[in-house]
């Protein structure tokens, strides 16, 4: 063997060690995150959808959102920790009892998943086996940009959504606030959206000093430019109905409407209706 071929030898052995060992980092790392994120796949943690519903302008029941809890020692329902750990299997399995007891009427059902949960080689099959038995309801899948991890595929993301708009869902955007974050993070989902929630809490000023990058008009403009439905949640009171009567904002959802229900014994939820 000559010096040269020697020399080349060495490079590619080295060239394929170092694929080799960013391979087994990229494998540990997930395995790693994988293991470290399983909260929700424990069954021993008892979890129900309860859901709350939307209406329009008239006050009719326009749809309903599945909200996911938790059962707290103290006999309390809560929000749980780590919403990407819970495996888009158990999602059916908890749902299956929620759908029994909804209505068979053409409204919205809305779910909220995460960007784990979206990118999942599974969803394709949720969707089609959620529509399959929600009939003649509709199904929107929503998501919230805000919590997603801080590194995501957007390719594989928009064609996971893209493929199930096909299937007949909509998508929309949960929780838009009033922070120019909140615009950057879904530009690139615009011509996927057709919904974009805003929540009342995030444009109540207790100072009318306070400055906000973003109000509920430049959403509605923004919805109307792009054809998307805009929906108002924690509406709490006449006033914040008004406002949305004033921006001719047609669906709205919150406490003044009624707090989330457990579907199966349709007992009130002293746990909290909506995200911290």
């Amino acid at each position: 063997m000559t010096l040269n071929q020697l020399e080349i030898y060495l490079l590619w052995t080295t060239l394929i060690l170092a694929i080799a060992f960013m391979v087994i980092i990229i494998i540990y790392y997930w395995y790693s995150r994988k293991s470290s994120n399983n909260y929700l796949e424990n069954n021993e943690i008892e979890l129900r959808y309860f859901i709350q519903k939307q209406v329009d302008y008239r006050g009719d029941v326009t749809g309903y959102e599945c909200l996911l809890r938790q059962h707290n020692p103290d006999g309390s329902w809560s929000l749980p920790q780590k919403l990407d750990s819970l495996p888009l299997q158990r999602v059916i399995f908890l749902l299956q009892d929620t759908f029994k007891a909804l209505p068979e009427v053409p409204i919205t059902l809305s779910i909220n998943l995460e960007y784990d949960q979206i990118v999942s080689p599974d969803f394709r099959y949720f969707v089609r086996w959620a529509i399959a038995n929600i009939d003649p309801m509709h199904l929107s899948v929503e998501y919230t940009p805000k919590y997603q991890p801080k590194r995501i595929n957007k390719w594989l993301f928009r064609r996971r959504i893209r493929q199930a708009r096909k299937y007949g869902m909509t998508f929309g955007i949960d929780n838009v606030g009033s922070n120019l974050s909140d615009l950057k993070s879904i530009e690139w989902l615009l011509p996927e959206i057709d919904a974009l929630k805003c929540s009342m809490r995030d444009f109540r000023k207790k100072d009318s000093s306070v400055w906000l990058d973003l109000n509920l008009q430049f959403w509605y403009k923004l919805s109307q430019e792009h054809h998307i439905n805009l929906i108002l949640m924690g509406v709490e009171n006449a006033e914040d109905e008004q406002l949305a009567q004033q921006l001719k904002i047609g669906i709205r959802q919150g406490y003044l409407f009624g707090r989330p229900i457990d579907p199966d014994n349709e007992e009130e939820t002293n746990g909290k209706a909506q995200r911290d």
